[in-house]
């Protein structure tokens, strides 16, 4: 019996020993400034320059190290919009440690409280992206993302939406890290939907880890919109009016404790009006033909869309989130064609064509995402969900009429389809010490599309339309991505990071047709690496080396097989056998500031195999037929230099240039083609005081080349002033687009085996815009950043208007 009992009294004596050599450390974290609890900050206990132990703080500002080894230690709090706080030295001896009240400065601001006015910089290179800050551009208010996108020094778009990264349109755009149906359907007309008053920032990234999914011929675009993370309601009311668009828009929040609540949606009416001339000359046995097409062009277009998410923070610890994001559209364009066709000088086919061509659209993405967090600094655990779904109807009708006026055949068509997505994502985020990171995930999409498509006609131009079966087709594809990642990241001060991953990626695909082609399978996987090493060096400079290989799937707008034949003489469609593009992508990147001057550098060199191109063929009744095949290998290497400077206080200008030869082959047609390519931003801005300000921005793309010709070169300008009112929470901005010339002109050429065609094209874009808002509610508080699923592996339609 003395056993047991002498056992059980050495037990509680080593427990009341052990638990003696443990104390407390506690504190309370406090705004400087606005005297209230700063949330959810990460406090770290260092011991000799290592992290021995870490917690987060809860919603009232405090935290705890409850078993802490007696010795001398840092204590270090930091959170995103405050200056890191390192105090100490704090000794821990045999009784617990209070620490009272430590005060955080936000980082807008100096220890010696003297207020720094500073703005961001309209553009920041990071580590591994560069950050366009469209909150500070003045210029881009009542446009849309397309005005936003122009801005940025890599990125070119076209008149008509169509957005190239580094020369090439094989891009992937994320908004708020998230995929969109509508992306996925067609970049330009998803950027239509989005106004540039709600955009936040623009991140590019060119070189993506092997942490997001395997997109990457040209890099990644994230549209980041503007979220009140600040306690009590807030809100913004922004109705915008143009020439050419109307975007009134409206978002609120409301915050209270751990639960914030968010909305926001907005209207958009636009239009716009151009011409082109084609002229296209082919031959068919000998026999020499040209054919002339004018035709003008008049669109318009409404689209609404709203949100609403819904975010707690169980504890310190546990996140819950959700959210809805729907959008609704319909563009519609009304063409006026007149078609002549004469061969040996004698007309051979004259008709002018009356035709109306509609999309209209409408989906919504639900998402859940859970967060938990760890006592350990930067450790994390996240489950992503996300359902999405879109249903859209593109049809037309067309009359021909003959040179009397009269209607002697009528055609009309419509293209019923929809497209469903499920994602499934779980990350882990395990911090190794204090400058390594290990990051590991897994993820599934499940993806579901179907097309039904009719056409009928009527041949003597009444109402009596007969069905066309042998051009009818329903399309069902069905396609799953498994993937899994491993990244590992050490970011040392003085020495080289490293950036360290692989990818592995596997496709499934089962394709079936109503009308009797054969069905089809596949499934294929792909390993897929990156590595990035960076370093800082002397007097604020930085260089980056990186290299990625990355897969491109194409998505519906390339897979519909449906052929739209509204214009008789010029028909497009999507190729649902198209196989994914493989790229290998290598950057070099250079970065210094020197006073109020910054200056950035970047050779690529990016090469693409299996190159998803849009081909054309004439056939010898003059038709041409646009579809997309894997026939090419496109390459590209060149330099971006971009450039931001203070002249003086008020006056700051920044500009870049993009230059880059391009070259495109295909064994299967025998075609090169291959130029040099180059894009001038430059934007100037002047604060006048008193809320007044100004600024200026234009840009010049040059001609750049496809695998049979080449699209035209051209610019565009505006001048924007800016006036403060009702004490800064109100502002009212006047714009102008292109004062000097009416319309933008450009000429595409394009050549074939059997073909040559000239396109001269004209927009109508000199416009005024008027852009007012008015912000409501408080302005405190802070919030804890979350992850959002972002299924970036799929290549994404330009669209066609």
């Amino acid at each position: 019996m003395k056993t047991p009992l002498l056992t059980l009294a050495i037990l509680a004596l080593t427990l009341h020993f052990v638990s003696a050599q443990h104390v407390r450390i506690s504190g309370l974290l406090m705004d400087s400034t606005a005297s209230k609890p700063v949330e959810f900050a990460t406090v770290a206990l260092l011991k000799d320059g290592k992290i021995t132990e870490g917690v987060t703080a809860d919603a009232k500002g405090r935290f705890t190290f409850t078993k802490v080894v007696p010795g001398v230690y840092i204590v270090q709090a930091s959170l995103l919009g405050y200056t890191t706080k390192t105090f100490g030295p704090v000794h821990a001896d045999k009784e617990d440690v209070e620490l009272g009240i430590i005060k955080l400065a936000s980082a807008a601001q100096n220890l010696k409280e003297v207020t720094v006015s500073e703005q961001k910089a309209l553009f920041e290179e990071r580590s591994d992206r560069m950050v366009y800050n469209a909150e500070k551009d003045i210029s881009i208010k009542g446009g849309d993302a397309t005005d936003v996108l122009k801005k940025i020094p890599s990125i070119a778009v076209d008149i008509e939406g169509n957005v190239q990264l580094r020369g090439s349109g094989n891009i992937k755009v994320l908004i708020n890290n998230k995929p969109s149906n509508v992306v996925a359907r067609s970049v330009s007309e998803a950027l239509k939907q989005i106004p540039a008053d709600i955009i936040k920032q623009v991140e590019v990234i060119t070189s993506p880890s092997a942490k997001y999914d395997a997109e990457g011929t040209a890099g990644i675009i994230n549209i980041i919109t503007k979220k009140n993370t600040l306690k009590g309601t807030n809100g913004s009311i922004s109705p915008n009016f143009g020439q050419w668009n109307n975007w009134p828009n409206a978002s609120i929040s409301h915050r209270n404790k751990g639960l914030t609540l968010s909305a926001n949606g907005g209207f958009s009416n636009w239009k716009n009006k151009r011409y082109m001339q084609q002229l296209r000359t082919f031959t068919n046995a000998d026999t020499v033909t040209n054919q002339d097409q004018l035709q003008w062009i008049r669109g318009r277009g409404r689209n609404v869309y709203g949100s609403f998410n819904a975010d707690w923070d169980i504890d310190s610890l546990n996140r819950v989130g959700t959210g809805i994001n729907y959008y609704n559209g319909i563009n519609t364009n009304y063409f006026d064609i007149t078609f002549d066709e004469t061969s040996l000088g004698v007309s051979r086919q004259y008709f002018q064509r009356d035709m109306r061509r509609t999309y209209d659209w409408q989906g919504a993405t639900v998402n859940f995402d859970y967060t938990r967090l760890f006592k350990k600094p930067k450790k994390e655990l996240t489950l992503l969900m996300m359902y999405s779904f879109e249903g859209e109807d593109s049809d037309y009708d067309s009359d021909l009429q003959n040179r009397s006026n009269a209607v002697y055949y009528r055609e009309k068509s419509y293209n019923i389809s929809n497209n469903k997505e499920g994602t499934i994502q779980l990350d882990f985020t395990n911090p190794l010490d204090s400058i390594s990171t290990l990051e590991t995930g897994t993820k599934t999409i499940f993806r579901k599309i179907l097309s039904d498509y009719r056409i009928s006609s009527a041949i003597d131009g009444s109402d009596d339309f007969h069905d066309m079966p042998e051009q009818a087709n329903v399309f069902d594809y069905a396609q799953q991505v498994t993937s899994a990642y491993l990244v590992y990241n050490r970011t040392p001060k003085k020495k080289w990071g490293i950036n360290l991953g692989a990818r592995y990626e596997h496709t499934f695909i089962q394709a079936n047709f109503l009308n009797g082609t054969a069905s089809f399978s596949n499934n294929y996987g792909n390993l897929i690496p990156s590595v990035s090493l960076s370093r800082s060096l002397k007097k604020n400079q930085q260089v980056r080396v990186s290299y990625t290989q990355r897969i491109q799937r194409p998505q519906f707008f390339y897979l519909n097989p449906y052929v739209n034949q509204a214009d008789s003489k010029n028909q497009y469609g999507g190729n649902p056998y198209l196989k994914p593009e493989l790229t290998h992508s290598v950057e070099a990147n250079y970065s210094v500031s020197i006073k109020q001057t910054s200056i950035n550098a970047s050779f690529f060199l990016r090469q693409t195999n299996n190159a998803i191109e849009s081909i054309s063929t004439v056939d010898s009744a003059g038709v041409l037929k646009q579809i997309f095949q894997n026939v090419a290998q496109n390459s590209a290497y060149g330099l971006n230099l971009s450039a931001n400077t203070k002249i003086m206080k008020q006056w700051s200008v920044n500009g870049s240039l993009n230059l880059f030869y391009n070259v495109l082959e295909s064994a299967e047609l025998k075609t090169r083609n291959a130029d040099w390519m180059y894009r001038i931003n430059l934007n100037s801005t002047i604060d006048f005081g008193k809320g007044i300000k100004a600024q200026l921005f234009g840009f010049y793309n040059s001609p750049r080349v496809n695998l049979q010709g080449s699209y035209g070169g051209f610019g565009f300008y505006n001048i924007v002033l800016q006036k403060e009112v009702l004490k800064k929470k109100g502002t009212i901005g006047f714009g102008y687009d292109n004062p000097f010339n009416q319309r933008i002109r450009w000429k595409n050429d394009f050549v074939g085996p059997n073909f040559v065609q000239t396109q001269d094209v004209a927009m109508y874009r000199r416009g005024w815009r008027l852009n007012l808002k008015y912000e409501f509610g408080q302005v405190s508080g802070n919030q804890r950043q979350k992850k959002r699923i972002s299924n970036d592996d799929k290549k994404a339609g330009e669209g066609n208007n």
